[in-house]
């Protein structure tokens, strides 16, 4: 072998692990489903400083898939460390396995528990590489991870997958190091919203010190419309775009973690779907990081769920005595459930509810255990020590000062158990990284006005732990809040309420109690403005000013006396300069402590109002007047035919004004004419001179009847000598004629006998009195009952012949009617007067042939006339 790099290719058999993962690999498909690339360091190779390395890749791809195999080939490339170049080496490597893996029996204690069936290829190929300072970056990259992840943003991404052979830049004999390899049981299945475990330790064949951790997953390469990229690209390589709530570090979110020393994944799992996981071991050798080695997975989190006993590890209860309980997995299977809480020597600690609550008797610690499904099958157990330590309180408080000047926090935490061990300070400011504190006291300096959200949190020796948060505003002065500028009377003392905190002092010293109280007592007999200074500490004061007028007495003037319409509201604006008021009688006032109100009197009403400033008032009043509004009378509602006239009459005023206008004569009219053509409500405004402006109103309906429908009936034929009974309708009341030859001519249905053809009239009336005519035209035959066929017709749509249909003489009832081809079939059937075949059977026109037809009738006399016969479609 020459001194070159050389390609030693090596069938060689690896374990098989099946990892709960969803994958499916083609050469344009969205198919990736996650794999791992690993190296084995095998020895010196034959050149001098060399080594020879097995390099491995691991693809899957779930059974169900519809997409096609995994690929044949795939293309592994080697980049020097910091090099855009790959080595010459020949990149493709011929798949050498195509292994299916199923899950036979699954746990019987998992309620509808998933499919779980993979095909696994496996690529390895033996390199002899040089041993380098920096090392080298393995990859194989290929398009189209499989759609609908859920933890990430986008369908369409890719995958890569690397592993990385250290230099001796990093450590001594860094290049002799073959990739932990991962003990992951891929049977293993998870179920939504349950509590699981899941091992995802690794064994280092050089006893490295192993540390583990989620990391993101790698985005692949690919060229437009998805086809593979022609090489893999060199190292950085993006991570995917993860969604909200899930992260690189978090992929099944924040209720699921894994250990760092012993790579064991637990939690609650997230709902149902498939979440890209990448978890990363570090390769530590005498301290020295020298490798972290990847492994990429889609885990499916199926609906299912987990018969088991599960007791998450709990914080000390600091609150109370009172402790939930719940048992982490939710498994229909689970039947039972047997709690003991742990109190020694007690019996009654316990409960057979799936999430009970106990109230412990007294501090300590307990191991509560619980059994589900105890005697059964599917039955477990799980175990946690609880902590139960009442009375710790965090709390803090902050002397608040002014931009650059410290603010002095103050721990005020308490604790009945143990002692306050810790404290960790967040003083809220997002522009300085340092604006922490450990200590029980602290301050800080803030250089920026702005509201602060600082934090404390404290723990004791017991091991509660809690937070508490409070807003802190920071000024360039102290706070500083004085009343607004005040009126009193020349013979009140006025107390100036301030908020803020410091050291005050009041100018001038002029009718005040005291100047450096901080809510003073003063009461001047002239107006006069107060200063006050306060001073928080050195280089933080603030000073404002309140303006104090006084008056000798208080001016009032109500207003005048008014009239309005009884149940009207009037609004009062008094011209006065006192501070508060007081309005009577206050029952029909809408605010008797405001200066400017509404009034609503229920009659004629005096009212007066108190102006008030300090120990000065003054008295004013009026009178409000009220007048009834007019009576309104619109009338009686009417009810008119169509086409009539209403005539509208109004009472109760002078004036009147109806609306609307359109169908009446004239709108001011007392007693207007309306014609509507349909139902109107007509509204009238009458006025009134006695003193109320505003008009009453009254509302009369006019019920417009619409056209009344008269029908006699069709037109018709008759038998000489038969009865036929007649039949009208549209209204309550009918009159046919002439009345001659009917039984009953003011009936709706009355019976005729008749020897000629003859012709009738109906009026038909309704319950109104509105009526309308129509005409009934009967053929007399003088013949006997017949239904008449003819013996040909043509449905070529002339208008003409174009249905075979019978024709009644004389016969009350048609019984049927029905056309049969030569076959026998029946194509078509009908019982009423008119309807007829047009030649159609089964969505197709028949052709010129004979068809043979039946009819039977009863006459007016209730005998049966049956007849038969054949007819010619002609086309």
């Amino acid at each position: 072998m020459n001194k070159g790099l050389t390609l030693i290719y090596v069938k060689n058999t690896i374990p098989i692990f099946v990892v709960f993962l969803f994958c499916a690999l083609s050469s344009q498909a969205r198919h990736i489903s996650g794999g791992e690339m690993s190296y084995t360091y095998l020895g010196p190779g034959i050149a001098d400083n060399t080594g020879l390395y097995r390099i491995a890749l691991k693809l899957y791809r779930d059974c169900d898939s519809d997409g096609p195999d995994l690929d044949r080939v795939a293309k592994i490339l080697i980049f020097p460390f910091g090099s855009s170049t790959p080595l010459p080496l020949p990149a493709d490597v011929t798949r050498e396995s195509y292994v299916p893996v199923s899950l036979q029996r699954p746990d019987p204690c998992i309620s509808n528990p998933p499919r779980v069936c993979y095909e696994i290829a496996y690529y390895s190929v033996v390199f002899e590489l040089p041993y380098s300072t920096y090392g080298y970056t393995v990859v194989y990259q290929r398009c189209c991870r499989i759609d609908d992840i859920f933890n990430v943003v986008s369908n369409r991404v890719g995958a890569t997958y690397t592993t990385s052979i250290p230099g001796n830049g990093l450590v001594t004999n860094g290049p002799i190091n073959s990739t932990p390899v991962f003990n992951t049981s891929d049977t293993v299945i998870i179920c939504a919203k349950n509590y699981f475990t899941y091992d995802f330790g690794a064994v280092d064949p050089d006893r490295d010190e192993l540390e583990f951790m989620f990391t993101g997953a790698f985005s692949g390469a690919e060229e437009p419309g998805g086809a593979v990229a022609p090489n893999p690209l060199a190292p950085p390589y993006a991570t995917l775009n993860y969604t909200y709530g899930f992260s690189p570090v978090s992929p099944l979110g924040s209720q699921v973690t894994i250990n760092p020393r012993t790579g064991l994944i637990t939690g609650t799992a997230p709902v149902s779907g498939i979440y890209v996981v990448t978890v990363a071991v570090v390769e530590k050798r005498n301290g020295q990081v020298i490798n972290v080695h990847r492994k990429d997975l889609h885990l499916k989190v199926a609906n299912c769920q987990t018969a088991a006993a599960e007791l998450e590890e709990t914080s000390p209860n600091c609150k109370d005595l009172k402790v939930d309980f719940r048992n982490l997995a939710n498994s229909p299977l689970i039947v039972s459930y047997d709690w003991d809480f742990g109190v020694t020597n007690s019996t009654t600690d316990v409960s057979t509810e799936p999430t009970p609550s106990f109230v412990y008797p007294s501090p300590g610690d307990y191991m509560v255990k619980l059994i589900t499904n105890k005697g059964r099958e599917c039955s477990d157990s799980a175990f946690t020590l609880v902590k139960v330590y009442p009375g710790f309180s965090v709390d803090f408080t902050a002397q608040e000062t002014c931009v650059g000047v410290p603010y002095v926090f103050n721990d005020a935490s308490t604790t009945t158990y143990g002692s306050l061990d810790s404290w960790r300070w967040d003083f809220g400011n997002n522009a300085d990284n340092a604006d922490t504190s450990n200590t029980k006291q602290t301050t800080y300096v803030y250089n920026q006005e702005g509201n602060y959200l600082v934090s404390l949190i404290a723990s004791n020796s017991i091991g509660c732990v809690d937070t508490v948060r409070k807003q802190v505003s920071v000024a360039s002065v102290p706070l500083l809040n004085l009343p607004n500028d005040t009126l009193i009377c020349a013979i009140d003392t006025l107390q100036l309420n301030v908020s803020g905190s410091g050291q005050f002092r009041w100018s001038p010293n002029y009718m005040i109690n005291n100047v450096n109280l901080k809510n003073p007592l003063v009461s001047p007999d002239i107006p006069t403005t107060y200063y006050v200074n306060v001073v928080v500490a050195p280089g933080c004061e603030n000073t404002d000013s309140v303006f104090v007028d006084v008056r000798s007495f208080v001016s009032l003037r109500a207003g005048q006396d008014t009239t309005i319409c009884l149940g009207d509201s009037i609004f009062f604006r008094p011209q006065s300069d006192g501070i508060s008021y007081s309005w009577s009688p206050a029952a029909t006032v809408s605010s008797p402590t405001a200066k400017e109100t509404w009034v609503r009197p229920t009659g004629t009403t005096r009212y007066a109002v108190v102006s008030t400033i300090g120990k000065c008032q003054a008295t004013d009043g009026f009178v409000v007047n009220t007048v009834a509004y007019p009576f309104a009378d619109a009338g009686a509602d009417t009810v008119i035919c169509i086409g009539d006239a209403a005539f509208l009459s109004a009472g109760g005023g002078q004036q009147y004004f109806w609306y609307p206008g359109n169908t009446l004569d004239d709108q001011t009219l007392r007693s207007p004419v309306a014609r509507p053509l349909e139902t109107t409500d007509y509204a009238v405004a009458v006025y009134d001179d006695r003193g109320c402006p505003k008009p009453s109103y009254d509302t009369v309906r006019v019920v417009v009847v619409p056209p009344v429908p008269a029908f006699a009936g069709n037109d018709t034929v008759v038998v000489i000598g038969q009865p036929m009974q007649l039949r009208a309708s549209g209204g309550v009341v009918y009159n046919w004629s002439p009345v001659a030859n009917l039984d009953r001519p003011d009936a709706v249905d009355p019976i005729a006998r008749l020897n000629d053809d003859m012709t009738y009239v109906v009026r038909v009336s309704t319950q109104e009195g509105c009526y309308a005519f129509d005409t009934l035209q009967v053929k007399v035959y003088k013949t006997p009952p017949e239904l008449f066929v003819p013996t040909a017709f043509t449905p070529n749509g002339d208008g003409l012949n174009d249905r075979l249909k019978p024709i009644p003489v004389g016969i009350a009832t048609l019984v049927y009617f029905r056309v049969y081809n030569r076959y026998g079939e029946l194509v078509f059937s009908t019982n009423e007067v008119g309807k007829g075949w047009n030649g159609v059977y089964k969505g197709r026109d028949q052709g010129n042939e004979s068809f043979v037809w039946q009819a039977l009738g009863i006459d007016y006399l209730g005998n049966q006339v049956f007849r038969k016969g054949q007819t010619t479609l002609i086309r």
